[in-house]
């Protein structure tokens, strides 16, 4: 007579194998949540960055020029006013080529109200990037990227913080 006990062990049963698929599952799903958790950091350092640059530019062609480069393209500004928004491919004109290789849009796809916006008047500029943050927060007047300098500005606070808007600008557009 054979021995049959070899040929029963040499595989898994379904208990076992639904076991380890689950422990696959949930160790899968906290990796995912981690990595979404840095791409959203990532992407806000990209706004944070493409601000700088964008700020560097338009400080330069003012040095040169005597006065801030125009709005492109037409957008709302919050308070009613007009500013230009980066939907466009030129919301701030007569940068590219020379003082920045390329205007930065938001890195990632955002509603039609939201992104990159620009005003100016000429002797004053205010760049934000207006509702897409998604977790370094501002979350006080202290901040670099706070839109605002002071709740005590004019028509211009954070809301209620923290805010999804970074922004940028000179002395005389703190309360734009």
């Amino acid at each position: 007579m054979k021995n049959n006990s070899l040929k029963n062990n040499l595989g898994f049963t379904l208990v076992e194998l639904m076991v380890a698929i689950s422990i696959i599952g949930i160790l899968s799903a906290i990796v995912y949540a981690n990595f979404g958790e840095a791409r959203k950091a990532a992407r806000d350092d990209v706004r944070k960055t493409s601000l700088k640059d964008l700020q560097l530019a338009i400080e330069l062609y003012k040095a040169q020029n005597g006065v801030y480069p125009a709005q492109g393209n037409a957008a709302a500004w919050s308070g009613g006013t007009s500013g230009s928004y980066s939907a466009g491919a030129n919301y701030i004109v007569g940068l590219v080529p020379d003082y920045i290789a390329a205007l930065p849009f938001d890195p990632s796809p955002t509603p039609a109200d939201r992104g990159i916006i620009y005003r100016t008047n000429g002797t004053d500029y205010k760049l934000l990037v207006y509702g897409t943050v998604e977790s370094k927060m501002v979350i006080d007047y202290n901040d670099e990227f706070a839109r605002c300098p002071s709740t005590n500005a004019l028509g211009c606070t954070l809301a209620v913080p923290p805010t999804t808007t970074y922004g940028v600008y000179s002395a005389g557009a703190a309360t734009w």
